[in-house]
């Protein structure tokens, strides 16, 4: 006589609680209004491109003899 293995129970309280935090934190991602999340990029964007001069973008007077 063999026992078929059994799976653990976990108790509801647990899985609500996981389930919930899990909503919750999907709830506050997709809440965010696109323009805000646009916004931010942009302005990320603004303060991490460097200021290009002239000649650092490659369009210098090179002399080809």
């Amino acid at each position: 006589m063999s026992q078929k293995p059994t799976r653990p129970t976990h108790s509801a309280k647990n899985e609500r609680g996981e389930f919930g935090n899990f909503t919750r934190l999907l709830d506050r991602l997709l809440s965010v209004p696109h323009s805000k999340i646009k916004a931010e990029l942009e302005a990320e964007k603004r303060n991490r491109t460097p200021k290009r001069t002239r000649a650092a973008s490659g369009h210098a007077f090179h002399d080809t003899d």
